[in-house]
């Protein structure tokens, strides 16, 4: 019987590394992932932790009895997944499946190539499982299915069933679109180039040049009739070259493939796509059959974001150069390429496994697409250890000459002749690259400076701008990796997702945006536009990063990015389910004493309350977690016999879904007080108007204030989906849009006529502009003319900051163009406590108001008996107790037989009429 177990994920790399393993250990094959995220249910326990609810896959359910047998009699177990977050995930689910069923100690072995030497090294000193890694795989996955799950549903509401959105391809997909967009807006420009024939005297050589600068600048030519003047000035010109220079220049060597490199190579030179590419890298990296010899590993791994080469393998391809190409070829010291910071997959390049094993060996023994490939990697390893090539770069420039002439002339011509090929006689990185340069010549002849030139030809020739370039695989791969979106392990999936969902098509090797997928990206942005930003995304990814590196939690990080989630879908997201504990004590909540309502039939269906409560308690007794729609049912059930069940308001914020809660609370209310046979009511088409006018609206960010929030987006967002679900707006709600529109008023088209349509009337206290607003831009500009601002005052629980309120209305007044009335005569009071450091005011400013002092009267306070004073607020005058604020008593008037005079002053004959100003 075997003593040790290793698993890996695919057959073929078990067959490869079984060759180099003791006969005691047995090799087996998980087949990639045997356990994931259930895909009926959301799978996470946002309440909980997010804690991942996973199940067997389908592959699991295959494999997972054979690996516990092979597991039950082993002394050790070795997990040879990949070395990347996939890979440990991959080996952590294998160790929770099979761990329970064996008392064997489990290994980690990880090895970046699968040759003897990398084997041996790998069982001699194996590892433990990098807990850090499983987070990071393990937050990612949770990322995308809150976000699928969630932004989804969306989607299958405002477009078409069946569409889904990512975390990470709904980006790929809005960089596709936009490019797209940016094709079909573009408007070509013409322009002219002028290119001279020219042949020095006395040589039959001739060479062309360019028109490259016009009176010391580059030439703008925009049509026939400026070509044809300068072409006529110049018809009549003679011609000397005005200077010669051969500037010898090194070319280096560039680095070894990672997967996006590999990706761009492959698409640009073989025509590969990005899947194509990863599945034949897998196949080199995993093993071929090569004869006698046996499966072999003809590359090190393929998902990897470093250029790090072990010595080993620089020695080997430095020797190999030197043997092959001379000691020329070989650098004086080993070429040494930095990685990005941000390189964690995997700790090697991409190259082969040993570099003598070269295409033309192996090619006998591999598909075309394999041999392709392996010859690519292996000619970009082998030039990345050679010595730079050495180019001698030839310009000629010729002048024009005449007195006739208007302008100057330059015409340059240029050449460029490799003296010493170094890494380009094993690689050409043109052939990998899809840019170049049309206006080089293979030579220029060995003239000197002064020499006089005969022009044999002057072509016209008319251009047009070009729109930028659809994106191919490769360049959307770069375009990825540049910024920061993806990592090498996703690249191929995210352009396999978006073509798989008909959201791009791939036609003549360019990705071409459907319909569909224009729609689907136009609603995200529009709607999430945060939530799919590239900074957000390549964020994310940063975070990952940090998590597999232990500087963050990875359930911090979650909840961190699952607030800001919830603002911007801009309600509620539906709860998931708890654990199966989470929800039975949940349960335990209903009394036995509850009053049922009677079963209720509904066409064909019997709705029974406490039938249905029954049965989840019965189901979560026997162990059975529910499924998200059951827990949602269950809320609604405690929402609607709220009144019955102490103890829920505490219950429901422990589990997290109070604010959930308080929403079916008042629906199931509402349900209850609406009469018996009536249907809810569908929206006022006045209503949808109101919210139609919104549509453009750019919204101010939100705002906090205290404890509470207040997000303009968000609220306008959550009222029109419940208007487009056919939904009644309530009163309250209606008003509350209603504020909106007239604190967006200035970008609102044709105002007037539409508060005036709609019946809008500014409330008495309602902060709207009625005010000339010619003087508002003048004062915000005097906000900068103030250097030395007053302390902030805290009066109560208020604090005064006269620096906040500046800045604040003039964020508001650059976003809006428009201040209140309110806000105009604060902005003039404030600024005018600081007429001495503004120059020149113009008059706008109000001058400091002077203190107002209390003043006594000859009246007593009711309540304690000491003297009332005369004060003056902010509504008027009124009269308080000179012990405040020991007694607060105030009056808008004083008693009839009072005299409102101070103490020693002459007494009126009578008193004068009461103040009816309201107290303060």
């Amino acid at each position: 019987m075997s003593k040790s177990l290793v698993i890996v994920e695919s057959p073929m790399k078990a067959r490869t590394i079984g060759r180099f393993l003791a006969r005691d250990m047995r090799v087996l094959a998980s087949m990639g992932h045997i356990r994931d995220l259930p895909e009926s249910s959301l799978g996470v326990d946002v309440g909980d932790r997010f804690n991942p609810v996973y199940v067997l896959t389908t592959n699991g359910q295959r494999v997972a009895k054979e690996l516990r047998k092979a597991a039950e009699g082993v002394d050790h177990i070795y997990l040879a997944t990949d070395p990347d977050r996939e890979g440990e995930a991959i080996a952590w689910h294998i160790r929770e499946v099979i761990g329970d069923n064996t008392k064997a100690t489990f290994h980690r072995v990880q090895f970046h190539e699968i040759t003897r030497s990398a084997i041996a090294a790998a069982f001699d000193a194996p590892g433990k499982l990098d807990d850090n890694k499983v987070c990071a795989q393990q937050a990612r996955r949770v990322l995308d299915r809150l976000v699928g799950y969630q932004v989804s549903p969306l989607l299958w509401k405002q477009i078409q069933k069946g569409t889904s959105a990512g975390r990470v391809q709904s980006v790929a997909l809005r960089l596709i679109c936009e490019r797209e967009r940016a094709i079909q807006q573009f408007v070509p420009v013409e322009y002219w180039n002028l290119n001279a024939l020219f042949q020095p005297e006395p040589t039959p050589e001739q060479f062309t040049a360019r028109l490259t600068l016009l009176d010391g600048k580059k030439p703008e030519v925009p049509n026939a009739e400026a070509a044809n003047t300068l072409a006529t000035q110049l018809e009549a010109a003679t011609f000397r070259i005005v200077d010669v220079a051969k500037k010898p220049k090194r070319q280096n060597a560039p680095p070894p493939f990672i997967t996006s490199t590999l990706q761009q190579s492959a698409g640009n030179a073989l025509r590969f796509g990005a899947s194509q590419t990863m599945r034949v890298a897998q196949q080199l990296y995993e093993g071929v059959e090569l004869g006698e010899s046996g499966p072999t590993g003809l590359i090190t791994y393929m998902r990897t974001d470093s250029v790090a080469v072990s010595q080993e393998a620089q020695t080997q391809a430095r020797e190999y150069v030197q043997e092959r190409f001379g000691a020329d070829y070989v650098p004086e010291k080993p070429n040494v390429y930095r990685s990005r910071e941000s390189a964690q997959e995997a700790h090697e390049t991409i190259r082969p496994t040993d570099v003598r094993r070269t295409p033309d060996v192996v090619a006998s023994f591999l598909s075309p697409p394999q041999l392709r490939l392996y010859r690519l990697i292996w000619n970009r390893f082998v030039a990345s250890q050679m010595a730079p090539a050495n180019i001698l770069e030839h310009v000629i420039d010729v002048g024009a000459e005449g007195e006739h002439l208007t302008h100057a002339y330059l015409f340059r011509a240029t050449a460029r002749q490799t003296t010493f090929p170094g890494f380009l006689a094993v690689y050409d990185a043109k052939e990998s690259e899809t840019n170049g340069n049309d206006n080089e010549a293979a030579r220029l002849p060995d003239v000197p400076q002064g020499t006089p030139c005969l022009l044999k030809e002057l072509n016209r020739d008319q251009r047009f701008t070009e729109p930028p370039k659809r994106y191919t695989e490769a360049t959307l791969v770069r375009e990825l990796e540049q910024n920061g979106v993806g990592r090498p392990s996703t690249y191929a999936t995210i352009i396999d997702t978006i073509l798989g969902r008909d959201y791009v098509k791939n036609e003549k090797r360019v990705l071409t945006p459907t319909p569909l997928g224009f729609s689907v990206a136009e609603y995200l942005v529009k709607r999430l536009p945060d939530l799919f930003q590239i900074e957000f995304t390549a964020s994310m990814e940063s975070q990952l990063d940090e998590i597999e590196s232990g500087k963050v939690d990875w359930t911090q990080m979650l909840k961190d990015f699952y607030t800001r989630f919830q603002d911007w879908l801009g309600e509620a997201p539906q709860p998931s389910a708890p654990s199966t504990e989470n929800a039975g004590t949940f349960m335990v909540l209903f009394p036995d004493t509850i009053t049922w309502q009677p079963p209720e039939k509904r066409g064909r269906r019997t709705y029974d309350d406490q039938a249905f409560f029954l049965s989840l308690k019965e189901q979560s007794a026997q162990g059975k977690r529910l499924s998200d729609k059951q827990w949602l049912a269950l809320l609604g059930l405690a929402a609607r016999y709220a009144p019955q069940i102490p103890g829920l308001e505490d219950k429901a914020k422990v589990l997290g879904v109070w604010p959930k809660m308080q929403e079916l609370i008042v629906a199931a209310q509402a349900i209850a007080a609406r009469p018996a046979g009536e249907a809810a009511a569908a929206p006022d088409p006045a209503d949808m108007e109101l919210l139609q006018v919104l549509t453009n609206v750019n919204w101010d960010p939100p705002v906090k204030r205290g404890r509470r929030s207040f997000n303009d987006r968000k609220f306008y967002n959550s009222i029109h989906d419940q208007a487009a679900s056919g939904r009644k707006l309530t009163p309250p709600q209606v008003e509350s849009v209603k504020k909106l529109v007239l604190k967006y008023q200035a970008q609102i088209p044709d105002y007037a006529n539409v508060v005036a349509r709609l019946d809008i009337k500014p409330s008495e206290n309602a902060a709207t502009a009625t005010a000339d607003q010619t003087d508002v831009a003048p004062l915000i500009a005097m906000i900068d003319s103030v250097r030395e601002w007053a302390a902030p005052v805290k009066r109560g629980r208020r604090t005064y900051d006269d620096r906040e309120f500046a800045n604040s209305v003039r964020d508001q007044f650059n976003r809006r163009g428009i201040l209140s009335d309110r806000q105009i005569a604060a902005l003039r009071k404030m600024l005018g406590r600081y007429r001495e450091q503004i120059p020149d005011s113009g008059g706008l400013l109000q001058a400091p108001a002077k203190a107002k002092t209390a003043e006594p009267v000859n009246a007593n306070c009711p309540e304690c008996g000491a003297q009332l004073m005369r004060r003056q607020g902010r509504k008027g005058e009124f009269f308080g107790c000179s012990t405040f604020p020991k007694c607060r008593y105030t009056t808008a008037s004083l008693p009839a037989d009072a005299a409102a005079t101070a103490p020693g002053q002459p007494q009126p004959p009578e008193p004068p009429p009461a103040n009816p100003a309201t107290p303060n």
